[in-house]
């Protein structure tokens, strides 16, 4: 029997049992929809992932966080210095492997409301910050400028935002149909004003960008204006590292301390602490000898109270490639049962006929 013969005879039994050939073909489709449906959804998790941890300034960054003193240094609790402009300074002078230092100082959010003639906007943070940050998490001002030495010497009342605090507070370009600049606009930081000397640029994963671009083609061919999909800037969504870059305040970290932080303990004395101190490495190959630069200089400037952390993106890039693993074999279990219940049906079904 040739080739030819075999397919002959193949096509003669399928066509006589087309009842039978439809389950079959329906089985295997279930199966391969099954597996690259679960495909598609991992692939896409895992590059949200990725664009979410470069937006926050990438795999380089490493946060210093205050932590609780070991029990052997329980009886010096009460000396712990936290972390102090003093650390930044200690560090820039003495670890060289560190290239880049951003102290910030965040402010509670819920005390220092943004405001604008009785509008209000929901930021994800307003802190005090070094022009440092600008490298450390990857922004880029699009409009304006950022802060100079003189706004930090002088505490100058001045503040940079992002798209989603401009959409908020003055509308969205969408909206109004032009783009709204607000630079030299004032806004009211916990009741004081604060002029708007800049505004970063707009920051969208690649999902977003492509359902815009889809709504603008939609709405082109259906000949009306472009209409603004909830979400786009103004939905509030903390999970979402591009929603919190565009819905930042920032200004001098001189500024935040002296107008918010300068009595702000119990006893209405200043509280000089940072909230963070993030800083990168020039080769991730030195990250454990950076690491322990930056450890040996905080914990002579911390007298050797051992109060702080270092918090690296290995933890996070560990946590994307666990739920990635835990993804795929759902992914195998969802088939594989899938296949197995459209099988045990479709043999009962060509069983009972």
């Amino acid at each position: 029997m040739n080739l030819f013969n075999a397919i002959l005879i193949g096509l003669k039994d399928i066509w006589s049992h087309k009842f039978r050939t439809l389950l079959t073909m329906f089985g295997i489709v279930l199966g391969v929809s099954s597996l690259v449906a679960m495909a598609a959804v991992i692939t896409g998790m895992e590059k949200g992932m990725k664009e979410s941890m470069i937006a926050m300034g990438g795999l380089d960054k490493i946060r210093i966080d205050d932590e609780d003193v070991p029990t052997w240094q329980d009886h010096l609790k009460n000396q712990a210095p936290g972390r102090l402009i003093k650390d930044v300074e200690a560090l820039k002078a003495s670890a060289p492997l560190i290239t880049t230092i951003s102290p910030e100082m965040r402010l509670d959010w819920r005390a220092t409301r943004v405001t604008r003639q009785g509008r209000s906007a929901s930021t994800s943070e307003i802190v005090g910050v070094w022009p440092a940050v600008l490298d450390m998490n990857l922004y880029e001002v699009e409009h304006g400028r950022f802060f100079c030495d003189l706004d930090e010497e002088f505490a100058n009342s001045v503040c940079v935002i992002g798209t989603g605090v401009r959409d908020q507070l003055f509308g969205s370009p969408e909206e109004k149909g032009t783009e709204i600049v607000p630079i030299g606009e004032v806004l009211q930081v916990g009741g004081q004003p604060f002029t708007i000397v800049g505004m970063f640029k707009h920051y969208e994963s690649e999902q977003e960008r492509k359902l815009k671009e889809l709504a603008k083609k939609q709405a082109k061919e259906n000949e009306g204006g472009v209409k603004r999909q909830r979400g786009w800037s103004g939905a509030k969504k903390w999970g979402d590292a591009f929603w919190r870059k565009n819905n930042v305040v920032y200004m001098p970290l001189n500024t935040a301390w002296i107008k918010f932080r300068a009595a702000s303990n119990e006893d209405q004395t200043p509280d000089p602490r940072l909230t963070d101190i993030d800083i990168k490495i020039a080769d991730l190959d030195l990250l454990e000898p950076a690491l322990q630069q930056a450890r040996n200089v905080m914990l002579v400037t911390h007298n050797g109270i051992n109060d702080f952390e270092f918090d690296t993106q290995e933890n996070q890039i560990n946590d994307i490639r666990t739920r990635i693993r835990n993804m795929r074999i759902s992914q195998g279990v969802i088939a594989g049962l899938s296949l197995l219940v459209g099988g045990i049906g479709i043999m009962n079904i060509m069983l009972a006929s």
